[in-house]
């Protein structure tokens, strides 16, 4: 991803801070990275998802509001970008993503029918 490439390439271009330290700025988040995130970890309690009376999943809803909550806190604007079609050169990264993804669900059904 983004971390690996700039460490390998231009290690002095991050540097880890506090939250707090960004109080009074706006930042940009990556609204369908976050999303996925809570939809991954957030209210998961086995192979069980956080959802609401009608059986829907909602732990990215519980997981965005949240975050939003403690960036507000910490004095920070979250500006969430939805960003548009994937270029080119992240096709093959996408594809890769997807064989683990289904190897992963397959794996995960052998595993509960056990």
């Amino acid at each position: 991803g983004l971390t690996k490439l700039l460490a390998d390439n231009a290690p002095k271009a991050m540097k880890e801070q506090k939250l707090e330290s960004y109080s009074g700025r706006s930042i940009a988040v990556d609204a369908s990275m976050s999303i996925y995130q809570f939809l991954v970890v957030v209210g998961r309690k086995g192979t069980q998802m956080l959802t609401n009376e009608a059986g829907q999943v909602t732990s990215h809803l519980q997981g965005m509001l949240y975050r939003t909550i403690r960036l507000l806190e910490a004095g920070i604007q979250p500006v969430y970008v939805f960003d548009g079609k994937p270029p080119d050169l992240k096709k093959q990264e996408l594809a890769k993503r997807f064989l683990k993804r289904a190897d992963a669900s397959e794996d995960l059904a052998v595993a509960i029918a056990v």
